[in-house]
């Protein structure tokens, strides 16, 4: 399979690219990029595999063209909102097939709103195909298959991970384009899956869950795509959300900027300003960290006529970094795919595509000193009747 990596000489791009060309399978793989040194430099370092090529995908007709030679393309470019239905539009009338790591979940509903004209076309779109969403969406499915009927499909991270403590000098203070992209969740409102319908909803909404074998903390929900695909994939479910677990300081803190933000007294790159100077955020002062997996999934309803929940979680999770943690899974796809081991059409979710084990146990190999461990994580409590 010949495939194209747009935005491949960026952080995730560049590990899509290196991790997709080890496999037997891709027979080429093109370094696209409007940093045509950075992405020569990306391609040089794989070896005779790849090559490069300067593409700037705002240029519609340029990305056409590129597509139109390879069979796969992996979009790594966001923000999705504006980068995402774009160049899935052009996969599909180019018969490409395609996967992202769109993390935002309006443009998610936008994409999935193609998912007639890929069916058509033949062609393959799998979003949100990174940790998460991603590797969360398989965790779900995972979950979900634990039960005989499911009523709540929920996926949960650790929030708050990158953000630094306070530094000594403001000066040197440098808001993350993730803590942008962060605040910017939090301030609009978000859909989540309720009562069988999507609904909007206010971020940072709490409520309690036990995790069996740890002990119970406080969750908060957050805009993220899983709530949108997975009753896409599960139209049984009534609720989905997807929520984080951190210490209360640093909600706390997220939530006083994020109503400064929606009156209008500071923007977002104000507020990640803000929250990087403020004290009482970070560490065993900002309040207890719950001992939670980084990531997991958990479903809620019945098992042998009994009320039930099922916690889904893996130790496999790449290491070294949020590049790697991303775009290995997406590189796994890739393979999946070329391999001839995904075969269905359309525009779906990581979960629409892929059974979860077969993806999560090919983690091994990049998952450090877990390499060996079991590639799933379920526990299951039986409610009293």
């Amino acid at each position: 399979m010949q495939v194209l990596v747009v935005g491949g000489a960026g952080d995730m791009g560049r590990v899509a690219c290196e991790t997709i060309a080890g496999d037997p399978s891709i027979a080429s793989v093109v370094v696209a990029d409007r940093d045509e040194t950075r992405a020569l430099q990306v391609a040089q370092a794989i070896g005779p595999k790849a090559s490069s090529q300067r593409l700037d995908i705002t240029d519609d007709a340029g990305l056409r063209s590129a597509l139109g030679a390879v069979d796969l393309v992996i979009n790594t470019v966001g923000p999705f909102y504006l980068f995402g239905r774009p160049v899935l539009e052009a996969a599909i009338a180019s018969r490409t097939h395609y996967i992202d790591i769109a993390d935002d979940w309006e443009p998610t509903i936008e994409m999935f709103e193609l998912h007639g004209k890929a069916v058509r076309a033949e062609v393959t779109a799998i979003v949100g195909m990174g940790a998460s969403p991603g590797i969360s969406n398989l965790l779900a499915a995972a979950a979900h298959a634990q039960l005989d009927t499911v009523d709540t499909l929920n996926t949960v991270w650790r929030g708050g991970v990158g953000i630094p403590p306070v530094p000594d000098d403001p000066a040197t203070v440098k808001p993350s384009a993730a803590i942008d992209h962060w605040l910017h969740n939090l301030a609009v409102p978000i859909q989540i899956w309720r009562d069988g319908a999507a609904t909007t909803a206010d971020a940072l909404e709490e409520f309690a869950i036990d995790y069996p074998g740890i002990g119970s903390a406080t969750l908060w929900t957050c805009g993220h795509p899983e709530p949108i695909s997975l009753p896409r994939s599960f139209p049984e479910i009534k609720h989905s959300v997807n929520a984080m677990f951190g210490r209360r300081g640093l909600m706390d803190v997220a939530r006083r900027l994020r109503d400064r933000v929606r009156n209008g007294e500071l923007s977002v790159p104000e507020a990640s300003r803000e929250l990087l100077l403020t004290p009482g955020r970070h560490g065993p002062s900002a309040g207890a960290l719950p001992d939670f997996p980084g990531a997991f999934a958990y479903a809620a309803g019945t098992k042998d006529e009994r009320r039930a929940r099922a916690f889904v979680t893996t130790p496999l999770m790449p290491s070294g970094g949020m590049g790697r943690a991303t775009c290995i899974p997406t590189a796994l796809a890739a393979v999946m795919l070329a391999r001839g081991e995904i075969t269905g059409h359309g525009v779906m979710g990581p979960e629409g595509f892929i059974v979860p084990v077969t993806l999560v146990e090919r983690l091994a190999p990049f998952a450090g000193e877990r390499a060996g461990e079991a590639p799933l994580d379920v526990r299951i409590v039986l409610d009293d009747a």
